[in-house]
């Protein structure tokens, strides 16, 4: 029952976790930005060029420190804006037009946004919608250097604060990183909008797309955001507070049993070992593996390499990388996945090749295969590094028989090439291909005799199979993990490696969800890797189960026909069956129950049942 003031308002959940405090207005410059005439054009432009320079230089000054603290996929993001401020022809434009029109450069600068966030919105394709976002970043930057307003910080917020916002910038999540025991709650934003994503993967609980809620509410309210279920809840009554501080507790146990299992093996109570590695993006997350006990590292991405660069990384710069991070993790293996990226995203590219769809185009083994020269770069310094550690090397996008073939011969030729020069390479090193394309999998009997392993990539193998882009906002509900035809992709990459006894590993998001783990258990899957925080999550899932009971499960869910009614009966069962993972998959799982409500109006022509849904006793 709630109390007479009690309102609780009801979001989407951005990020999981509770958080128990009193709220912070945090809210930018709202004058509207107008057509002022400036008297002197030219020294418009020049103010103007030195906003711009300095706004590039913090940008690219931000990607390094990001980079390095937190990883390539933050670190794009303000990589993109720098790219955005830096946009010669978008600045000589606007500079014309301050000659022209004789208007303020801020004026001119919002008004260009406007018109190409216009075009962007028409787009149904995520990638250019993504730039929606970092456009309205730069732009909010240039109005407020031009208006000579002081950067608003969240650093130094007090323990248990709340933001309240329309919106947040990404520099904002990460200033709120410093702090303990912080959340937010936005009006806009979508589950995979960059203060969503970062939010998550920084671990501070998030409501969003809460209308005009989070502008009306002053500072210093009570309040409790709830990540889990997406609740915003406005002067909680004792006995709300009372149950949301049990739920806090439980947290806490569940935390501290987690961390016991970070020396002990990965295995089923019927004795069936499961591999549990973790997915990094930098060398120097390699310690966090460590401390986190995963048995190595599943995969790591080596995008990393190319950001805030005009050129290629030279041979040693890679080699030094590679080879770091063997040493550093010993006697266990380290899967490392040549270049994943479009062709527009690499050095001397950029801005020269636009695709309506990167996610179909020139990227990964596509681009490699078609710039070998830039390719047995990276493999050398792969294969040099090899001698450092347990070196397994992961080949993504795989389509067809013929592009593994020609990556194998380019292998060998570097091996060959490296050999001549007297350096002498380990007899074996792995090859493994992503399977993360459903022609790969159709065709993996004839893939698995020539690779030592697959990864199921479910993140592009979910996309490509069901059509649709998952950070669609408008088809969001059919990027479906638990979709018959995904599982008996899965299903078939197993089958197809276990005929070869080749071991079978998911490194997508669907290993880092529990119900999905028992899944992938029970259809063979060997090792699991996800983020090290996961680590303790997986083990703790891994030794609550037996894997003949997981088999069971799996068997009974490739045989119904919706992704539906596939997640209702592994909640259901995996509770029934195995209920010491229960307070696993309440605390590591979205709720499923409660439909991602929000109270921005819905697009013009669509009615949203639930926009602005609200409950109140007051």
């Amino acid at each position: 029952m709630t109390a007479p003031n009690e309102e609780i308002y009801h979001g989407i959940p951005a990020s999981p976790g509770i958080i128990i405090g009193v709220t912070k207005s945090f809210a930018r410059n709202q004058d509207p930005i107008v057509p002022d005439i400036v008297d002197d054009p030219e020294l418009e432009v020049q103010t103007f060029r030195s906003a711009i320079a300095h706004i590039k230089g913090a940008l690219e000054n931000m990607t390094t420190s990001v980079l390095q603290k937190h990883g390539r996929e933050f670190a794009r993001i303000f990589d993109a804006q720098a790219m955005i401020a830096a946009d010669d022809v978008w600045n000589k434009n606007i500079e014309r037009r301050i000659m022209n029109e004789r208007l303020c450069a801020e004026y001119l600068y919002d008004d260009e946004a406007r018109k190409v966030i216009a075009k962007l919105e028409e787009s149904q394709d995520s990638y250019l919608k993504e730039r929606i976002q970092d456009i309205h970043a730069v732009t909010s930057r240039l109005v407020a250097q031009m208006r000579g307003e002081k950067h608003i910080t969240m650093k130094n917020l007090k323990d248990a604060t709340v933001v309240v916002a329309r919106y947040l910038l990404p520099g904002d999540i990460l200033a709120m990183s410093f702090g303990r025991n912080l959340g937010f709650a936005t009006g806009v934003g979508g589950p995979t909008s960059h203060a969503a994503l970062m939010a998550k993967s920084l671990g501070i609980p998030a409501v969003i797309g809460l209308g005009d809620v989070p502008e009306a509410i002053p500072s210093g309210a009570d309040v409790i955001v709830d990540g889990y279920n997406g609740h915003f809840i406005l002067n909680p009554s004792a006995n709300t507070i009372k149950k949301y501080r049990g739920i806090k507790k439980a947290q806490l146990e569940l935390k501290r049993q987690l961390a016991e299992l970070k020396a002990k093996p990965a295995v089923t109570r019927d004795g069936v070992r499961i591999a549990i590695k973790a997915n990094i993006e930098l060398p120097n997350e390699v310690s966090k593996v460590l401390s986190a006990g995963a048995t190595g590292i599943g995969l790591f991405r080596t995008e990393y390499l190319f950001l805030t660069r005009s050129d290629f990384p030279t041979f040693d710069e890679q080699y030094e990388a590679y080879s770091l991070v063997l040493r550093k993790m010993g006697d266990k293996p380290v899967v490392i996945r040549t270049f994943d990226m479009g062709g527009d995203k690499f050095p001397g590219m950029r801005g020269s090749l636009f695709e309506s769809n990167p996610f179909l185009g020139w990227r990964a083994i596509r681009f490699c295969l078609d710039r070998p020269a830039v390719f047995k770069v990276q493999l050398k310094a792969l294969l040099k590094a090899s001698r450092c550690g347990r070196l397994e090397i992961l080949i993504p996008m795989i389509s067809n028989y013929e592009e593994l073939i020609a990556t194998k011969k380019i292998i060998e030729e570097c091996r060959a090439e490296l050999e001549a020069e007297n350096v002498r390479l380990p007899k074996r090193i792995p090859i493994g291909i992503m399977l993360e394309v459903p022609s790969a999998v159709m065709i993996a009997e004839h893939l698995a005799p020539e690779v030592d392993f697959f990864s199921i990539g479910t993140n592009d193998l979910i996309q490509y199979t069901v059509a649709v882009d998952r950070d669609h906002e408008m088809l969001s509900r059919l990027y479906q993990s638990f979709h018959p035809a995904v599982l008996s992709l899965i299903k078939a990459s197993v089958k197809a490696a276990n005929r070869y006894r080749k071991p079978v590993a998911v490194c997508g998001e669907m290993a880092a969800d529990p119900l999905a783990a028992v899944l992938l258990i029970g259809l063979g899957v060997n090792e699991l890797s996800a983020s090290f925080q996961m680590t303790g999550i997986l083990k703790k899932i891994v030794r609550s189960i037996t894997y003949s009971g997981a088999r069971r499960i799996a068997s009974r869910a490739l045989a119904m026909k919706t992704h539906a009614e596939i997640e209702s009966y592994l909640k259901n069962e995996i509770a029934r069956v195995f209920p010491d993972i229960t307070t696993v998959i309440q605390f590591s799982r979205r709720s499923q129950d409660t439909p991602l409500r929000q109270n921005v109006k819905a697009p013009t022509g669509i009615e949203s049942p639930t926009s602005g849904e609200r409950s109140s006793n007051g």
